[in-house]
């Protein structure tokens, strides 16, 4: 398989991962494994196979029965079995919750694979924010998350959404970071932050019902934006999705330049199916408890 030059020696042990999560983050890590040049393989369970990740991975291997609504997991047992057929030599389990899963990551570690996350036996809860993080709230929902320079602290082996805003002011991969460290590779702290990130979540409406086939997405493509969400023409959205349909976050030269490239970014969004709530997203932007935050 042809890599970038960038792909240090460590990385060619991963010729093949599997991701062991759906929506958001599944997106995310695919995305980062095929820069790699690393081929990324997902599971899929009933009724999931039109799903974002199962359209992005380079492979898809059904796994059986479906989760819990609203859950994520799938047969642990299934997984492992999926990463053999793949091939793969590591499985990255995804989000925080699914990252800290001791059984998980004893079943990975026993079957002879790499194991993408923290270290077994390791206490949960070292991911800590930075105090500077504040939340707004709208309808009982959290719409918005923003930091300033210096990042959050990052424990390097579990990934959750707002971890964009701590790639926006270091400049690096966390994916990739965490790929390193599995292959074992010796990794150097992560740079000075610089600059100011911000992040905002585009929620679906109250009224979304599911399943519903994605159509008229158009996605936030301009400098200092990054965007993660479920959406994709021709997806669907099932009934194992949350609320939070796209992560759209922003770097500036401070809070003023991220704050005008969000509000930018929200501005030009569109969707027709499913409902979301931008009209109230736009809205919240442009309040002055959020303009004039002093960060």
């Amino acid at each position: 398989m042809n890599r970038p030059d960038a792909v240090g020696e460590g990385l060619l042990v991963f010729e093949t991962v599997l991701i062991a999560d759906r929506g958001l983050l599944a997106a995310r890590i695919i995305r980062s494994c095929q820069r790699l040049g690393i081929k990324a393989v997902t599971c899929v369970a009933d009724g999931d196979e039109n799903a974002l990740h199962a359209r992005l991975a380079d492979e898809a291997i059904r796994v059986g029965g479906a989760p819990e609504p609203g859950s994520p997991d799938l047969d642990l047992e299934a997984v492992v079995e999926a990463a053999h057929v793949s091939g793969a030599q590591a499985i990255h389990p995804g989000g925080a919750g699914r990252a800290r899963d001791d059984a998980f990551a004893r079943a990975v570690l026993a079957a002879g694979l790499a194991w993408v996350g923290a270290t077994p036996g390791w206490p949960a809860g070292s991911h800590r924010e930075h105090p500077a993080w504040r939340t707004t709230s709208r309808g009982g929902r959290t719409v918005l998350w923003e930091t300033s320079t210096p990042a959050p602290d990052w424990d390097n082996e579990t990934l959750i959404g707002p971890d964009r805003l701590v790639e926006a002011v270091t400049g690096v991969d966390l994916v990739e970071r965490q790929l390193r460290q599995a292959a074992r590779e010796r990794l150097d702290d992560l740079p000075a932050p610089s600059g100011h990130g911000i992040q905002a979540a585009l929620y679906a409406a109250s009224n979304t019902l599911v399943p519903v086939a994605v159509s008229g997405w158009v996605e936030p493509d301009a400098e200092g934006v990054v965007t993660d969400s479920v959406l994709a023409d021709g997806a669907w959205l099932t009934r194992y999705d949350g609320a939070v349909l796209a992560l759209v976050t922003t770097r500036g030269r401070d809070r003023p330049e991220a704050l005008a490239r969000l509000t930018s970014a929200v501005d030009g969004m569109a969707v027709d199916q499913p409902p979301a709530a931008l009209a109230a997203l736009r809205a919240l932007l442009r309040e002055p408890s959020v303009i004039s935050v002093v960060g």
